[in-house]
């Protein structure tokens, strides 16, 4: 919250005031909504129950007739494998009469023997028929009591019916069974009568959710017979979802039939967007009317607070990027913006002050340090003429190469200085033209001409360095070249005198090599000088925290490697 805006946290303040009021309007909103949705499951449940009772009532009365029929003597003789002639008449006979009491509500009635075959039938077409396929036989066979099988389409009526059956037992044996058919009319006119006045409506389905009986209206309610069969297998007997006409309903699901059918109580949740708009009325014109409230608070801040806090705030940054500005808002401001500005505007003036005088300062400074760069160059160069001025005095080769030597190191602080002042950065150096130059001053003069003068191949990446790391540097190389200098080039077809530096991830490499004969007797300890330069390269080494290795290559020459840690955050590797 520490980095929200003043605008967005007054907006919030009120946000915050208003929410009892916008609670109290939901409160009073769910109340109604939970009035209509214990209205609406009440309608359910009684509409469900009565369903349920009328759908009990239906099997219960087909059952009484069933087993009222299969007591009849003609009925149970017919379920033999060859019942005689007269007694399949009079078993046809009582089913028919039977049937005619109720016109529309059954489909057929039929007697099988133990193998299920049709025996006695009201339909002439279903003798002889087979129906041990069914499952309400094979049912039947396992029950001493009324099965009640899958909805079907029926072998003797053209229209689809729900079988139900009795077994015919002797001495507690299966000998056959006596079926009807409950046509799907029927259910639906058992359904049209549980229908209740609240907008619900009764459908019935078998377990897979197919859609047996009920009106167009109960039809069009249910949703798709896979989500009802979903919810029949999860055991689900209340849900909510959407119907074929789109609507969203609670349905509630009750089994019926020896749970092979299922009655589905349906009722909208919400029948018209002005039902749920009654209940929620409240609820929307309080929160239309907070909405009001904040907007003018956001759009009120914003005029009289923010944008003067803005305005002052790219004042500010004019001010940090050194623009001369003057602050003069577009608008009147209140009292209290006004004097904000104007401490603002004499911190501007003050902080403008102070960096034209650090300005000043820092310009002071960079003529001191290039003047202090220029006279110690000059001072060291002036050192190095004296040490050539006094080595032209001496007749010994062997001290006259000494002077040289000290000349050489004098010369490369000499060359380091001038880099420092000529650049831009007082304490970084061109690596790569730093070394350049640095060889070419000290072969000056000490090169043999003609053919046999080595050629300097030099190759060091760009980066700049700062005088720790160049000064070691400088003279590791000023050293490993002096030497490489005193060897003899005579023999040596191509004659060279290589200096690489590569970086190799957190280090740097350093190689200095020649192909040049030593002369006489020298080795990598001595050089030629009494080893000093191999000494100074090995002390250098390990001021620079790395490590040295001196070899004598097989085809002439000395080969110096120094390893040494990329130089740090202090002095940055990269120009």
């Amino acid at each position: 919250m520490a980095r929200w805006s003043l605008r967005t946290k007054l907006v919030t303040l009120v946000a915050l005031a208003l929410l009892p009021v916008l609670g109290l309007a939901v409160w009073q909103a769910e109340r109604q909504e939970q009035a209509a949705v214990s209205q609406r499951a009440a309608a359910l449940e009684s509409v469900s129950d009565l369903a349920v009772a009328r759908y009990a009532g239906l099997f219960d009365a087909s059952r009484r007739m069933l087993t009222a029929a299969c007591a009849d003597e003609s009925v149970g003789d017919s379920a033999r494998l060859d019942p005689p002639a007269e007694t399949v008449g009079r078993c046809e006979s009582y089913l028919s009469k039977l049937l005619e009491t109720y016109p529309g509500q059954y489909s057929a009635a039929f007697v099988t023997d133990v193998q299920g075959t049709a025996r006695c039938a009201t339909a002439q077409r279903a003798i002889g028929m087979n129906f041990s396929d069914r499952d309400f036989f094979r049912k039947a066979q396992r029950s001493k009591e009324l099965v009640v099988g899958e909805a079907i389409a029926s072998r003797v009526s053209p229209s689809a019916v729900i079988p139900i059956a009795i077994p015919v037992l002797r001495d507690g044996t299966f000998r056959g069974m006596c079926a009807l058919g409950i046509t799907l009319k029927a259910l639906a006119q058992t359904a049209a009568h549980a229908e209740g006045t609240a907008g619900t409506a009764v459908a019935v389905i078998d377990r897979s959710g197919t859609p047996l009986g009920g009106d167009a209206t109960a039809m069009r309610r249910l949703p798709v017979a896979a989500r009802l069969a979903e919810a029949l297998s999860n055991n689900q007997l209340r849900i909510s979802d959407f119907g074929q006409d789109g609507a969203y309903y609670e349905f509630w699901i009750r089994p019926v039939g020896a749970n092979a059918l299922f009655a589905v109580v349906s009722a909208p949740i919400t029948e018209t967007p002005l039902a749920f708009a009654g209940a929620w009325a409240g609820v929307f014109f309080v929160a239309l009317a907070s909405a009001v409230v904040l907007l003018v608070i956001w759009f009120g801040a914003d005029r009289w607070c923010v944008r003067p806090l803005r305005y002052i705030q790219d004042f500010a940054d004019k001010v940090a990027r050194g623009e001369s500005i003057t602050l003069a808002p577009p608008r009147p401001w209140s009292p209290e913006m006004a004097s904000v500005g104007a401490g603002v505007t004499a911190m501007a003036e003050t902080i403008a002050s102070r960096e034209a005088a650090l300005r000043a300062n820092l310009e002071q400074r960079d003529h001191m340090l290039r003047e202090i760069h220029h006279r110690v160059k000059n001072n060291l160069q002036m050192i190095s003429s004296l040490l050539n001025l006094q080595a032209g005095e001496i007749r010994s080769p062997r001290i006259r190469r000494f002077f040289g030597d000290a000349q050489n190191r004098v010369l490369t602080l000499s060359i380091l200085h001038r880099h420092l002042y000529e650049r831009s950065s007082w304490s970084l150096v061109d690596f790569q033209q730093f070394i350049s130059d640095l060889v070419r001053q000290i072969s000056v003069g000490r090169t043999p001409g003609g053919k046999h003068a080595p050629r300097y191949h030099i190759r060091a990446p760009i980066m700049a360095v700062g005088p720790d790391t160049a000064i070691p540097i400088g003279l590791i190389v000023t050293e490993a070249v002096s030497i490489a200098l005193t060897h003899d080039f005579g023999r040596t077809p191509s004659p060279e005198i290589r200096i690489e530096t590569s970086e190799r991830g957190d280090e740097v490499e350093l190689v200095i090599e020649d192909n040049g004969v030593a002369r006489g007797a020298d080795t990598p300890a001595t050089d030629g000088r009494g080893g000093f330069g191999l000494t100074l390269i090995r002390g250098l080494a390990m001021q620079l925290g790395g490590e040295v290795s001196i070899d004598r290559k097989q085809d002439g020459g000395n080969r110096v490697v120094v390893v040494f840690p990329t130089p740090g955050a202090d002095e940055p590797a990269n120009a």
